[in-house]
């Protein structure tokens, strides 16, 4: 699967698996080998704050604030959507959480009790392989981590195209007073027909992506016990 860059005029297709080898080594400051567990968050704890058109800050949730300050490093996949205010007009860009609900955290056999004591968090996912099993943390295989860090970069450029596209329209807007605009259905569309959020769905280009997100949610469902 490839992606272009937006903010070049002539970008070339990144492949994913060029863009895994640049990233490749990331997260190592804070633990020698990379060892992925999900947490359940606790409601209202993945909440991220509105930022007016022109901020240059993501936007942190309460639960990954909680847990870098606790040494921790946690990894929320995200996309982005821009909503205009209903009253001022101007736009605001919201960031939400591709797993609501879940949290992944960088961490070692030693500090699951830190963890679950980090205000917002829940529990750590457990499995059990046989009925007489105690429960067990669910470690997420590396691949899993790197395909979603890939596809929340991937929503990333889709985002700021959107919104280049946006500001475009609306610089035409002002230069053509009265002007159409072609409407688009392909939005509602992808929307309707999946069972992703309308703002996820429309952000990920590519089905293999969709895919992938459907059945990690259902995975974090299983280990987490269904939705609360």
């Amino acid at each position: 699967m490839n992606v272009r860059v937006s903010g070049r005029p002539k970008a070339e297709a990144v492949s994913e698996t060029e863009f895994l080898q640049a990233r490749k080594g990331e997260a190592r400051r804070f633990a020698p080998v990379e060892t992925w567990f999900a947490v359940k968050a606790a409601p209202g704890a993945q909440r991220c704050p509105s930022m007016r058109e022109g901020h240059d800050r993501k936007g942190e949730s309460i639960i990954e604030r909680n847990l870098r300050n606790e040494g921790l490093e946690a990894f929320m996949p995200s996309y982005r959507i821009e909503v205009r205010h209903h009253r001022q007009g101007h736009w605001i860009e919201r960031r939400f959480p591709t797993f609501v609900g879940y949290v992944f955290v960088n961490i070692g056999p030693d500090d699951f009790r830190k963890v679950e004591e980090v205000n917002g968090v829940s529990k750590i996912l457990r499995f059990t392989k046989s009925f007489e099993q105690r429960p067990m943390p669910y470690a997420f295989p590396q691949e899993t981590i790197d395909r979603l860090r890939y596809i929340e970069w991937e929503q990333e450029q889709n985002f700021l195209l959107a919104r280049a596209r946006r500001l475009r329209e609306e610089e035409l807007d002002r230069e053509q007073p009265g002007r159409r605009r072609k409407s688009s259905t392909r939005r509602i569309r992808r929307a309707e027909f999946t069972e992703l959020p309308g703002g996820l769905a429309s952000n990920l280009q590519s089905s293999s992506s969709r895919i992938f997100i459907t059945e990690t949610t259902k995975k974090l469902g299983n280990l987490g016990g269904g939705v609360e």
